[in-house]
């Protein structure tokens, strides 16, 4: 086995919902437990603040430092945040107080080998706007060890290198995997232990002895001679993410870079489930002046299922910039309202040309993002002989109903709105530019009895002189009501053009 460990060292900090990497330089900031620093952003730090300090000394070499009280939620919904995130590359997660463990050795091969995993682990860890430390070994504990602690080389590929570099560890990194007492601390620095190295040395009846079972559980357990059994981590039935902006958001530009650092974790989170996205919903949460105003709900249709990560923000960002903001933005939610399951997609030796079908999908989805949803339709058939009721416009977003073909009769790709009625010569032929031509038997329609517009024709496809094809028809006298339902007088006789062939 192979386990990735990504810690979050700054995690009490990075939670806080206007605390990220580009306000390092602003305001020094601290956030405290117990009236303990937990962590200090940089500014803090440059001016001798340190984690571990109790505020009260803090105070006093700082007056001008803020102290926030410490978010257990915000740092839990953080980390769960970045576990789905990494369901991008792995199926088999575990959670940790101020991180994750990922076990990747299934994954080597599709990903291109370790390096390019932990590239990627990387780059989603700063997708979701938080600082990791990373860990690689053989073992969940000791990458989470290397991880966690202040060696140059924190990555160990074999059980014989991961080994020699526990043992180089400092034995207060045992407190990284399960809280030490007083006693046993006490008791390692009486001992003269300094090195996880001396620490193993020891004999194991008299350690567990004095230090009771978990520190050697924990030590066997680094060094693989003993089972870790992890509890994988399950993604919630329904994907909600909130999250809290740095600043209130008075423009689209602010929110589009909010709704980017979400998608990684919905990514993750429809490649753990199996499913695509079809539809989305962001939830803009304003802020209260003197009256409260209602949340604004966005919704994003797909008309095809996706898990294009890079689609889905370009078509968050085009239908933000369509949308004018009521007021202020203090916090979004972004959430899944609808999912088609989705096995991934086959690969192919070689690729087949002319297929388009995705790219098509994806510039109707930026219209749609862009136009709105009632400015953009497609025509769907209509199980109707007339011409002029056999199809209609539906939102692209909608999916067409399944009609049956009535008729295997050729069709013209341009029908006139009304016919135009032509002119005969003295025997009665058709004249359009000139004789046209009669190219195909007659194709009797009589329809509508049903609904009051009833229509008898008889349809020809005929050729003129500039030798385009037509469709035309003939009016029957005895239809009473042909005329009101085509556009033309009632009762009206003869020929009428009412279509073109491409």
């Amino acid at each position: 086995m192979l386990w990735i460990a990504l810690h979050l060292p700054q995690l009490p900090l990075q939670a806080l919902p206007w605390s990220r990497p580009g306000l390092e330089a602003a305001l020094p900031v601290a956030v405290a437990e117990q009236h303990t620093l937990l962590g200090a952003n940089r500014a803090a730090r440059a001016l001798g603040v340190r984690a571990g300090q109790s505020v009260a000394t803090a105070l006093s070499l700082l007056p001008q430092l803020s102290v926030m009280p410490r978010d257990v939620p915000r740092e839990v919904a953080t980390v769960g945040r970045l576990a789905l995130a990494l369901g991008a590359l792995t199926p088999h997660l575990s959670l940790a107080p101020s991180g994750v463990l990922l076990e990747v050795q299934s994954t080597l091969r599709l990903f291109g080998g370790i390096r390019a995993l932990l590239r990627r682990a990387r780059a989603l860890a700063l997708a979701v706007d938080v600082q990791a430390r990373l860990g690689c070994a053989p073992t969940a504990s000791a990458a989470w060890l290397f991880a966690t602690s202040g060696l140059v080389r924190r990555h160990a590929l074999q059980a014989r290198g991961c080994a020699q570099r526990l043992d180089r560890l400092p034995v207060s990194s045992l407190s990284q995997l399960l809280p030490l007492t007083l006693h046993q601390t006490e008791l390692l620095q009486a001992l003269g232990i300094r090195e996880f190295g001396a620490l193993r040395a020891l004999p194991r009846a008299g350690l567990q002895h004095r230090l009771g079972r978990e520190p050697s559980l924990a030590l066997d357990r680094s060094y693989g001679t003993a089972p870790d059994p992890r509890r994988w981590f399950t993604p919630p039935e329904r994907f909600v993410v909130r999250r809290e902006l740095m600043q209130r958001a008075d423009d689209a530009a602010v929110l589009v870079a909010a709704v980017e650092a979400l998608l990684p974790a919905l990514l993750g989170w429809l490649q753990l489930r199996w499913q695509a996205a079809t539809v989305l919903a962001l939830r803009l949460r304003h802020e209260h002046g003197r009256e409260p105003l209602p949340d604004t709900v966005l919704r994003l249709q797909l008309s095809v299922p996706s898990r294009d990560i890079a689609q889905l923000a370009l078509l968050w960002r085009e239908r933000l910039q369509r949308h004018a903001l009521a007021a202020p933005v203090y916090e979004i939610a972004l959430a899944l309202e609808a999912t088609a399951p989705d096995g991934g997609t086959p690969g192919e030796l070689l690729s087949i040309p002319g297929r388009h079908d995705g790219e098509h999908a994806a510039l109707l989805d930026r219209l749609v993002a862009r136009l709105g949803v009632d400015h953009v339709q497609r025509w769907v058939p209509v199980a109707d002989h007339r011409p002029e009721h056999a199809q209609r416009a539906l939102p692209v977003t909608e999916t067409p109903p399944a009609v049956a073909a009535i008729t295997t009769a050729p069709r013209p790709t341009w029908l006139l709105p009304t016919p135009l009625p032509l002119a005969t010569d003295a025997g009665g032929r058709p004249l359009h530019g000139g004789v046209l031509r009669l190219c195909s038997r007659a194709e009797r329609i009589e329809a509508g009895w049903f609904d009051g517009a009833l229509v008898r024709r008889d349809y020809h496809v005929a050729e003129g002189r500039d030798h385009r094809l037509r469709w035309i028809y003939r009016e029957h006298r005895s239809s009473t009501s042909a005329g009101a339902s085509a556009g033309v007088s009632a009762g009206a006789a003869g020929w009428f053009l009412h279509g073109w062939f491409g």
